[in-house]
């Protein structure tokens, strides 16, 4: 089995490295070596802070450490460095594992340049003046297909590659289980063969998250549901989803309130607190009128918008100006968070004036 790790880890598509709570790296895969620069082999004795020097990477203790195995590890967003000192912003992921040296980490770690770019030009809001006269409902409509290929292509490439040498993992621990006869050994591969599964679980529904299928023919309602359906077995937050947006959309349309729509749910997962959320979508005024309440702990967004981890409640506005459409947030501490925002499906109407149709 540790030589099946060895290869998996060699050959996983992103960079890793295993590092021991020292923060010393152990071994560090092709990949990690061409990311950083390195030759083979040579960042082995290294500190992890010759990767991300001046920040603070701060190890998890191990996975006799977490009581929810499929809970263990951390996300982190890094500044990597490589060896000629070029840098870019990481997307690092840590696994704590236990080792025949003991406790230790799988750090994965991802090159986010692109993204990042792809999402400073959202943020900015696209200066449409000096888009070289092109029109702006057509310039979303090519980002939000573009942004929607990418979404497809990572999706085959996880059903395509990983979710493949997951299953043949399973494959080989079937006949290794045949060949077994060691209560304790069959206890070992049994409990691999549980994170495995919970693996190949969490990976399908990162797919249908990047790509839900009936967001193509269907309803926004449709494919929220899914969502809704995690978010009420992993959190126990139920919902009420009300779907009567009866208006024809157009596909970069239903794109675009989906996005904003799990944007909003997301804060309810991460920040809310609440027992229930309530989703809504009307047709009004040629487009989709879509309000999310949670009666959460509520916040007071004046504060609290500008902090990491909160920037996908301003994304849901931007959003919406630059498709024509207006979107609003309020909340108060203690009393929930109400989340609404308009969509046109054609033109590019004019911001609504106070009194617009709101949702009952």
């Amino acid at each position: 089995m540790k030589s099946r790790f060895l290869q998996l880890f060699e050959h996983y598509p992103d960079a890793m490295v295993i590092v021991d709570r020292a923060g010393q790296i152990h071994q560090a895969n092709s990949q990690a070596e061409e990311l950083f620069g390195y030759d083979h082999d040579e960042l082995r004795g290294e500190s992890v802070e010759t990767l991300f020097p001046g920040q603070s990477v701060t190890l998890s203790s191990g996975p006799e450490s977490a009581p929810d195995a499929g809970r263990a590890g951390q996300h982190l967003d890094l500044v990597g460095s490589a060896s000629d000192l070029r840098q870019f912003p990481a997307d690092v992921n840590v696994i704590p594992i236990q080792t025949e040296r003991g406790t230790a980490s799988v750090m994965s770690i991802r090159d986010i340049t692109e993204l990042q770019r792809a999402q400073f030009v959202m943020d900015l809001g696209l200066d449409f003046e000096e888009a070289a006269g092109r029109d702006r409902r057509d310039l979303l409509d090519h980002l939000i297909r573009a942004q929607e290929e990418e979404r497809g292509r990572i999706a085959a490439d996880i059903h395509d590659d990983t979710i493949q040498v997951i299953a043949a993992a399973n494959l080989r621990i079937q006949q290794l289980r045949n060949a077994l006869r060691d209560p304790d050994e069959l206890d070992v591969l049994g409990r691999l063969e549980t994170t495995l599964s919970m693996a190949m679980s969490h990976l399908r529904q990162l797919i249908f998250n990047l790509r839900p299928p009936s967001l193509d023919h269907g309803s926004v309602g449709t494919a929220l549901r899914g969502l809704l359906d995690d978010m009420k077995s992993d959190t126990g937050v139920s919902y009420h989803l009300d779907d009567r947006c009866t208006a024809s959309l157009g596909h970069a349309a239903r794109v675009l309130i989906y996005r904003s729509a799990s944007e909003a749910l997301a804060n309810v997962r991460k920040h809310a607190r609440a027992s229930i959320v309530r989703v809504q979508f009307r047709a009004a005024a040629g487009g989709c009128l879509a309000r999310i309440v949670d009666d959460g702990v509520g916040y007071s967004p004046a504060e609290v918008e500008q902090r990491p981890g909160h920037a996908g409640l301003t994304l849901i506005r931007e959003r919406a100006e630059i498709a024509g459409g207006w979107s609003r947030i309020e909340s108060t501490p203690g009393s929930g968070t109400t989340v609404e925002f308009w969509v046109p499906n054609t033109g590019l109407p004019e911001q609504p004036k106070a009194g617009h149709e709101r949702v009952a």
